[in-house]
Parts: structure tokens; sequence; C-alpha cells
């Protein structure tokens, strides 16, 4: 599809799911108002998408909403016969609002991934060695979830030790921890799960090409270039309060470790001049963790929150842009980089669709 012809009619829908099978229309919003409709999806958050839907009928009057059901946004374009499913996802919140005979409601709607962040195990998983990782993963989301789900074109992996959670541990850790390096975890807009093979964004062949001077190109100004290098820390801390029992009485310590910069680091206190810490509390699942323990974390949390290269700010007239795409952006004329050249390979990491103005916000990371 052209693009760049805009010259479109396009339609929102938002249907009512049946909470436990994506393929179960209960209904249809009404009021459905796409002032203020938005889509986000970042490649790097555990839920993948996340949308806002707002309707506004009568006093008395009913949007069609089905507690505990899903919502589904559809975009189409009848004159092109385009047909998105943008999002299918639970209802995590409802803000409601009584003003002068109209009952105004905000649903925030999360993709189906978000529906296992807080389900905690209630007995320990053992991964045997040589156990098969699709096996293991399908096992899980069978008879812990009631979520559809698809592993076409995921790589498959055996475990070379055994491996261990224990009760309480997250669902969602365990299996993006299963699948993490040879498979990625994400959602389709039809709600389902979906785990296929894992590509380095930087191995990626670019999809298309965003050029910033193609006056008829799509994009809009301004490109803004960021990056995070001088907020990046020189030192990590983490703490941990201890209860011990001394004399028959509980007493409570708080200990730490620290993980600081090598000193030829760009972070260092010695190649900045001075020092940047962060401190955050102990996030394991030791129930005494010791000093070193408390360090191997912190060395974690500074390695998690190093520059992570630059990033550049842009707006599109609606493009169908997704999260993980991959493309060329050629920056505007006359602009040179460090590396001599004004093309540049990045990853779609976020872009937030705008349904009313039909404009989506990119944030590009060069890979």
């Amino acid at each position: 599809m052209d693009w760049k012809n805009t010259g479109y009619q396009y339609d929102i829908g938002v249907n009512v799911i049946h909470q436990t099978n994506v393929n179960d229309k209960l209904g249809s919003l009404s009021g459905v108002q796409i002032n203020g409709m938005t889509i986000t999806e970042n490649y790097y958050s555990d839920s993948r998408v996340q949308a806002k839907v707002k309707t506004v009928v009568k006093e008395g009057e009913d949007d069609g909403y089905i507690e505990n059901a899903r919502l589904r946004v559809i975009l189409s374009i009848p004159d092109r016969s385009f047909f998105e499913e943008l999002i299918t996802g639970y209802v995590s919140d409802v803000d409601e609002t009584h003003d002068k005979g109209y009952v105004q409601r905000t649903y925030t709607v999360e993709g189906t991934l978000w529906g296992l962040l807080e389900h905690k195990m209630d007995y320990p998983v053992v991964i045997a060695v040589g156990a098969s990782m699709l096996d293991v993963w399908e096992n899980l989301m069978m008879f812990q979830t009631k979520m559809q789900y698809s592993t076409a074109g995921a790589q498959d992996h055996s475990f070379a030790n055994t491996v261990l959670y224990e009760p309480g541990s997250n669902l969602s850790t365990i299996l993006f921890e299963l699948s993490s390096g040879y498979s990625r975890m994400g959602v389709n807009g039809h709600g389902v799960v979906t785990l296929t093979k894992y590509t380095a964004p930087s191995k990626m062949t670019p999809m298309r090409t965003i050029d910033y001077n193609d006056l008829r190109g799509l994009a809009m100004t301004p490109l803004t270039k960021n990056s995070s290098k001088y907020e990046a820390p020189g030192r990590a801390v983490v703490t941990a309060t201890i209860s011990n029992e001394v004399d028959g009485q509980t007493k409570q310590e708080v200990i730490a470790g620290s993980y600081d910069a090598p000193s030829t680091h760009p972070t260092s206190i010695a190649v900045r001049g001075y020092l940047r810490g962060r401190t955050d509390a102990y996030n394991g699942t030791i129930e005494k963790p010791t000093k070193q323990d408390l360090a191997a974390e912190a060395q974690k949390n500074w390695e998690n929150a190093q520059d992570k290269g630059i990033e550049w700010t842009a707006s599109t007239v609606f493009a169908d842009y997704h999260a993980g795409e991959v493309c060329s952006l050629i920056l505007p004329t006359g602009y040179i980089t460090q590396r001599k050249t004004s093309m540049v390979k990045v990853l779609v990491s976020q872009v937030t669709t705008n349904l009313d103005t039909m404009v989506q916000e990119l944030t590009l990371k060069e890979v």
C-alpha cells in the first residue's frame, strides 16, 4: 500500500472480545471517541503494547462493555481494502466521569502479555538437563494460562543444566528467560501470544526507508537526536534490610553492595571528573543476600543503565509502522554523523499512534 497517497478515509471500531477466547466477539463499543485514542507499542516493554479507548454515552445508557472482557481496536480503510487489528487486550483500568447528563469512560487496554506479569507460580518449576525449551514453554502456557498462543517459527533449544524456579516466581519471568536468546515473545493484534525466532535488530535487513529529504515523504519536522550517555551512572549501589536474631531479639541491619565503572570507562570518576551514582533496593530472590550478592546485582543494574546509543524521535503521517521494524533513516541533507554518513539503520523501538490525527510518533534506535 502506498502510504504516501494520504487521501484516504479511515474507520475506527472497537469490539468486545471474550476474556479467554480471542475468536469470540461479544459485541461492539458504542459512543467511541477517537479524540485522544492512542496505541503505544514498545519493543523493550514486557507487555509490548497499550491503548487508551474513550467512550461517551448519555447518563443511563450502556456503552456495550462487558466486565472482564477484552477490547479490540480495528482500523479499516474501505476504499483501499485495508483492515488491521491494532490491539486486542485486557482492560486494566477504567476512568469514569459523569458530567451534564453524559458519562465518559476511558479504558486502559493492555496487550495480552500484560496478563502474565503478575502471575505467580504456586509450585516450583524444575527443568531437567536435555529438556526442550518449546515443550516447557508450551506446557506452562497450556496449563497455567487461558491464552491462545502460537510457536510457529520459534527456535527450540535444550537445557545443558538443571534450572529451578521457586514457588512465587513470576510466570512472565520464567517464559521470557526460557526463550531468551533463541526466540522472542510477542503478541499480535488478534491477541495471540507469539513465539518466533529471535534475530538481533543489528542483523536484520531494513524493511523500508524513512527519508527526511523526500518532499513527498511522510516524515514531519523536527527530527530530534537523543542520547542517554550523560545520565549513565558510574557507580551502582544495592541495599537490603536483613533481620537477625541477637540475644533473643530481632534486629534489622541495612547492608549494601556496589559496583564502580572501570577507571577507563566513560562514566568513571577518572574520566568524568565527578561521580554519578544510583541506589536501588535488592530485587533478588535470596532471603538473606550477602554483600557479594548485592554487588552482583549492582553490576547488573550498572550495565543495564549504560548508554543505549543514539536514538532519534520523529513524527510521521500514519504509515502502519510497528515496534520491532528495522528501517533505513536518511538524515536531512548536510547532516554528517561521526561515521561520515547521512544514512543509519534504526530499530523502531517505540511507536505511538494517535488515531484522531493519524500521526505516528516514532522512537528510532540506531543499531
